[in-house]
């Protein structure tokens, strides 16, 4: 559980968000499904505004509908009614440095300044956390030459965890920071040791992989991670689309990375196709059953397997 943070006693601004989650019952819905360091560190940020607030995981519009603050889902960006999408087509908002909010970014830029006390504070975080975190979800690749940007290590989230000049530094607290400290850790390690068998395992999955279109599209009978398997292999060489089902029984069309941890593509979904989903997204294609084309062009999906073949098809007509 987050500690209260509480809100200055003075400020030129106080968020509508701020205030909605001051209201007892208050509930926040973001997607269900796989979840991703943008709408974990928002609900983290919403629950350090609210500690008792209600979060729903759910994709159900009516639900959605319903929910006090909607955020990461919903394809609305509008702060008045605390709907904060990111994915939409005609979504623009961006920093000054060009980074582009996702809703981790939306959600501090509302709520920084009551957390942190001082707008320089709030500043801070968003360019020492946040904006690392808008950039990755985005797709926006951080360099040397994008300003007032970095990305937080792990040595300094684990430094992080010491008290502060301004905290008890009795050995008392030291220790009990320690012991908090190593917790994270151990959750940290669990989760990469994990990891890493699965990768490993992972490679058998790939293998076993049906290669079509003069190996140009693989399709996969279950979600494994396969960049790993891909990149590097000359046997994928060629290879433009990835074809997997996820865990809520969509067919994901992904593309290709040109190298690990690269955000551009060997070859972008269709530009007509981004940011749509549902009824539009079939329009486009002249198919039906598609459920969505991220507006980044680098995964869609439908309904079916033999439909997100046939939209990897057409991809690659394109």
């Amino acid at each position: 559980m987050f500690a209260t943070m509480e809100c200055p006693q003075a400020m030129s601004k106080v968020s509508n968000l701020y205030t909605i989650l001051q209201n007892p019952g208050t509930v926040a819905a973001t997607h269900s499904g796989s979840f991703h360091a943008d709408e974990v560190l928002a609900a983290a940020a919403l629950r350090l505004a609210s500690p008792s607030l209600s979060i729903l995981r759910t994709r159900d519009q009516a639900q959605l509908d319903e929910a006090d603050v909607i955020f990461d889902v919903g394809r609305v960006f509008d702060p008045a009614s605390c709907r904060f999408d990111h994915h939409q087509l005609d979504f623009s908002e961006a920093r000054e440095n060009g980074i582009p909010f996702s809703s981790f970014g939306l959600i501090w830029r509302e709520l920084g300044v009551a957390l942190c006390g001082s707008v320089a504070a709030a500043s801070r975080v968003d360019r020492l956390l946040v904006q690392g975190v808008d950039a990755i979800d985005c797709g926006v690749a951080l360099s040397k030459e994008t300003p007032l940007a970095t990305l937080m290590s792990i040595s300094s989230i684990i430094g992080g965890f010491n008290p502060g000049w301004q905290d008890d530094a009795s050995p008392e607290a030291r220790n009990k920071a320690f012991e908090q400290a190593v917790s994270w850790a151990g959750s940290v390690l669990q989760n990469t040791v994990r990891e890493a068998r699965g990768l490993e395992a992972a490679r058998a999955v790939v293998k076993q992989g049906m290669l079509l279109e003069a190996g140009r599209l693989l399709v996969l009978d279950n979600g494994a991670p396969w960049k790993e398997a891909v990149l590097g292999s000359p046997e994928y060489q060629h290879l433009l689309y990835v074809i997997s089902p996820d865990t809520q029984t969509k067919w994901h069309v992904h593309t290709v990375p040109d190298y690990a941890g690269s955000f551009s593509n060997r070859k972008s979904l269709p530009a007509a196709w981004a940011g749509l989903d549902g009824e539009e997204l079939d329009k486009v294609t002249g198919m039906t059953g598609c459920v969505f084309c991220h507006r980044a062009r680098f995964v869609a999906g439908h309904t079916t397997k033999d439909g997100a073949l046939k939209m990897a098809q057409l991809a690659l007509q394109d």
